[in-house]
């Protein structure tokens, strides 16, 4: 009895060996005869990714099958995620989830899961450009209802149309949008989709229909139909380093008629908060910036301070939960030969009234 237990316990160390990081934090599915799916997020210990592991596990839950996570220790360790794919490919699971922290640094290792016939779910921001036929399908935000969701807060609140009702053609009030780079897939459509959703929202107010205009970048420019009584104005910093980030967060906040802005990400949030002295020159009260509306994207608790004190009138966080929960529930799918396709995770927005909320506590991150 003695020498089995010892044999299953160096079977065992071998195994958690052979994950490299995140070990023990699943079931192995070993002999259970259970469906098993292994997820590997860009960095295990990220709380966006916890998140989304809670998701993964609690479908798994409920489907009754074996969830595996794992991951590198920082997105950065590229070699780390493709020995843990490569090992989770050499377990034939019935279906591997899969955030990518480099698209092309996984193509053999897909290639090999093709040939296995192990389906591969993205989730988060998946395999982009994939080109080895593995990846079936993604669970991922849809970025550019994600942004519309932070335009319609934003132009619904009452203090904000007061603002954007005093623009005239001759004194424009400005809606700015800070979006870190212009080539980023997941940030042109979070822009474009707060672009069109203010735009669209701004123009019902009376007398406002079609005296909106966008410019700042030729990706979004567009002119109004008659004189321009708000405008929305779109900066992308040179690089992405956050000096220039912050340097163009500080060159917004001197514009002329400035009623909001939208920080894209959270670098541009983080770059923003460095610009008004950690928030302090936002303060409702007494800040230099007081009269303006400061709209995030994501979390982090900077963020989330600024929110739950009022210097930001909210933002939208993606939902890492439902990232990791429907990962699952496709890749059971796609494991049993069903067709499946793309899923929208959703976004949520939050604010001083609801940050505190356990369905949206759960979704805010680090």
């Amino acid at each position: 009895m003695k020498s089995t237990k010892i044999l299953a316990a160096g079977v065992a160390l071998l195994a958690c060996i052979g994950m490299t990081a995140g070990c023990g934090s699943g079931s192995s599915g070993s002999g259970s005869g259970k469906t098993k799916i292994i997820v590997i997020s860009k960095s295990y210990q990220n709380q966006f990714y916890q998140a989304a592991f809670k998701g993964a596990k609690d479908a798994a839950s409920k489907l009754d099958v074996e969830v595996t996570t794992n991951g590198p220790d920082a997105e950065s360790n590229v070699s780390q995620q493709v020995e843990q794919l490569g090992s989770a490919i050499n377990q034939k699971p019935s279906a591997i989830a899969l955030a990518a922290c480099d698209p092309n640094a996984v193509q053999d290792n897909l290639v090999q899961a093709k040939s296995s016939s192990i389906p591969v779910i993205g989730f988060d921001s998946g395999v982009p450009g994939d080109k080895s036929g593995a990846v079936v399908a993604t669970a991922a935000t849809d970025n550019s209802k994600a942004g519309a969701n932070v335009a319609s807060h934003l132009v619904a609140n009452k203090d904000v149309q007061q603002r954007l009702e005093t623009g005239t053609a001759a004194k424009p009030a400005v809606v700015a949008v800070l979006a870190q780079d212009s080539t980023s897939g997941s940030i042109v459509n979070r822009v474009d989709g707060f672009v069109k959703e203010s735009v669209a929202q701004i123009e019902k107010l009376p007398g406002f229909e079609g005296a909106v205009s966008v410019s700042g970048q030729e990706k979004w420019t567009k002119p109004s139909a008659k004189p321009a009584k708000v405008k929305v104005v779109v900066t992308v910093p040179p690089t992405t380093s956050q000096a220039d980030i912050q340097s163009a967060a500080t060159s917004i906040l001197g514009t002329q008629g400035l009623v909001s802005v939208f920080a894209a990400n959270q670098d541009g949030v983080n770059a923003l908060l460095s610009a008004t002295s950690d928030g302090t020159d936002l303060n409702k009260q007494t800040g230099k910036y007081k009269d303006i509306f400061v709209v995030g994207f994501d979390s982090g608790t900077s963020q989330r301070n600024a929110v739950k004190s009022g210097k930001f009138l909210g933002s939208v966080t993606q939902d890492p939960y439902q990232m990791g929960y429907q990962a699952v529930e496709l890749a059971v799918k796609a494991s049993k030969g069903e067709k499946v396709k793309d899923s929208d995770t959703g976004s949520h927005w939050y604010d001083s009234s609801n940050i505190d909320d356990p369905s949206i506590a759960k979704l805010l991150y680090d």
